[in-house]
């Protein structure tokens, strides 16, 4: 069976495969996250969906990003690894272990194949 890659799928409505939230709550605003929001929309597809959304309640390891429907929480997310994100999460399905939340994402190798 051929696997399309997640960012070219979209669900059977038409609507984008995934969600970005960026958080855009004080806290997250305080350290970057309107540059990471807008690094995002210049970055992806029409086939991603970011958003901007109010506090994710992760205010400590500001500013953070969710990647929806796969529930990957990234945190202290820069514009600069915008990139990063989208190549190897959004394009090749395997998120960004650098950058993943740890009370979430405790590191141990889920992401294998």
């Amino acid at each position: 069976m051929d696997r399309k890659s997640p960012e070219l799928a979209e669900n059977q409505t038409g609507k984008p495969a995934r969600q970005v939230l960026v958080c855009q709550h004080r806290t997250c605003q305080k350290n970057g996250s309107q540059a990471v929001l807008n690094a995002f929309q210049a970055a992806v597809s029409d086939r991603v969906e970011v958003v901007e959304c109010g506090c994710q309640g992760q205010c400590s390891l500001s500013p953070t990003v969710r990647v929806l429907p796969d529930e990957i929480w990234y945190c202290r997310v820069q514009p600069g690894d915008i990139p990063e994100i989208v190549e190897q999460h959004l394009q090749q399905d395997r998120p960004v272990e650098r950058l993943l939340h740890p009370r979430i994402h405790p590191r141990i190798s889920l992401f294998e194949p």
